[in-house]
């Protein structure tokens, strides 16, 4: 055979196994996960807070979870389009939740509250303070805001950290 033809049924079936490869991997190790890039022995500033860091990290952690699940579902050949249909839904519905908490913790923000943490959960919408006390006019304008903005029929259960 020629040199050449050899090379390139080389090169192509390198080729092919490396796509095959990249097909079959799981699709999300392609989904960027933050980090936090703050050296080892770094001096936390007061306006963050080592238990709001590890709050935050885990609900992130929740939502990519539930958001690769349901990815999984949508590019899986196994179900149907209807499910698939519902899948795409939950990605979308999860989104703006992350979303709508986003826009709680930055709105409760600028009442004052260097330190804020909010989840959606099934029951409520948990909002976590770091503050020696509350007022029950600041708590009224916690709950206020957070029914106001949250779109749901659900109540806010605030914690306070001292």
């Amino acid at each position: 055979m020629n040199r050449h033809v050899v090379s390139f049924l080389s090169l192509f079936g390198l080729v092919l196994v490396l796509s095959v490869y990249y097909i079959l991997l799981p699709t999300n190790l392609f989904i960027k996960v933050p980090t936090t890039d703050a050296p080892v022995n770094s001096v936390i500033s007061p306006s963050q807070d080592v238990y709001f860091e590890t709050l935050f990290s885990e609900l992130e952690v929740k939502h990519q979870e539930v958001i690769d699940e349901n990815l999984a579902l949508v590019v899986s050949q196994e179900i149907s389009n209807a499910q698939k249909e519902l899948a795409l839904n939950a990605i979308l519905s999860e989104k703006e939740i992350i979303r709508l908490e986003n826009t709680l913790v930055g709105l409760i923000k600028e009442e004052g509250f260097s330190n804020v943490y909010v989840e959606y959960l099934p029951q409520c919408i948990k909002v976590v303070l770091k503050t020696e006390e509350l007022s029950n006019e600041q708590a009224a304008t916690i709950f206020s805001i957070v029914y106001t903005h949250s779109k749901t029929n659900l109540m806010p259960e605030i914690e306070i950290i001292a």
